[in-house]
């Protein structure tokens, strides 16, 4: 990928994330019930029917399934039985390393899935589906332990493993791949009622992403934000190439997978944190500076990945 390449594929994304940032500030747009049930559509529906819609009619017979999953199953493994083995050092508090496990593992699915596009237009939302289909519920296990093993009374795990299992992104992308295996095509009616969902559902979520954005209190939770960035931004990635290099997946598939184990941590994951009883403000600082830091990172990133995967 060429420099202008990858700026053609960051730019677009920023800019959604600061027009949701500036709407959000913009009387009629500043209710907070508006962005929650925006961002409810786009995680409950429209995500899921892009992935579903992407999965279910592209060709994905040529990709390495158990090496790509290997290659990035692998690397968020390490860290995370190296963060659970440090613990006391990486957090002052049980609900502080709740926050900083979340901001070291977990992704920002909609700015993946639309850095996928970019990087692979023709099939990138399918890619990042088969990606995804391995990193959300694994990712969300992690968090889950976290809350389980620090916080969370073990009555409340059957709850928290329903919730991954029924997970509407894991859902979708599973229904994709049996819809692309029969033998028939969808109608055309099917797709003409699915598209336009699809096409909406990033644009939308990027507003969502942007509109949640809250100051950072870099003063309070430095060292929080400053271990899961390291690791999530830097670590992280520097493993996944490094196994992708060692188990020899290579093309777009590949370099959809380093993105999604290069970009900021999820936006819900303040939501998960605020009800476990985790530390909401640091999840909140880390997921304001993670997605901003991210667009420094994600060149050095993509200009390796590429010279390296492609």
């Amino acid at each position: 990928m060429t420099v202008a390449s990858i700026a053609g594929a960051l730019v677009p994304i920023a800019a959604l994330l600061a027009l949701g940032a500036a709407l959000r500030r913009v009387r009629g747009f500043s209710d907070p019930a508006f962005w929650s049930g925006a961002e409810r559509l786009a995680y409950f529906v429209l995500l899921p029917v892009l992935l579903f819609v992407n999965i279910a009619t592209v060709d994905l017979g040529g990709v390495p399934l158990l090496r790509v999953s290997a290659a990035v199953v692998v690397p968020t493994v390490l860290v995370t039985g190296l963060l659970f083995v440090l613990h006391r050092v990486v957090a002052p508090t049980p609900q502080a390393f709740t926050s900083v496990l979340q901001g070291s593992v977990r992704f920002n699915t909609y700015v993946g899935v639309s850095l996928a596009i970019s990087i692979a237009p023709a099939d990138g939302a399918a890619l990042a589906g088969v990606v995804g289909a391995v990193l959300v519920p694994l990712v969300n296990i992690i968090a889950t332990l976290g809350f389980e093993v620090f916080l969370v009374d073990k009555g409340s795990l059957l709850a928290l493993v329903r919730k991954i299992v029924l997970n509407p992104l894991v859902l979708a992308c599973a229904l994709g791949a049996v819809a692309g295996l029969l033998p028939v095509e969808a109608p055309q009616v099917v797709l003409a009622v699915l598209d336009p969902l699809a096409a909406a559902a990033l644009p939308v979520g990027l507003l969502c992403v942007g509109a949640g954005l809250t100051r950072i209190d870099l003063r309070t939770h430095a060292m929080g934000v400053a271990v899961a960035s390291v690791v999530k931004l830097l670590v992280l990635p520097a493993l996944t190439l490094t196994a992708l290099v060692l188990l020899g997946v290579s093309g777009p598939v590949a370099l959809v997978a380093l993105v999604f184990c290069s970009i900021g941590t999820a936006s819900t994951s303040y939501v998960l944190a605020r009800q476990l009883g985790g530390d909401a403000p640091l999840m909140a600082a880390l997921i304001a500076f993670q997605t901003v830091a991210s667009f420094l990172t994600l060149p050095f990133v993509l200009t390796v990945g590429a010279a390296v995967l492609l």
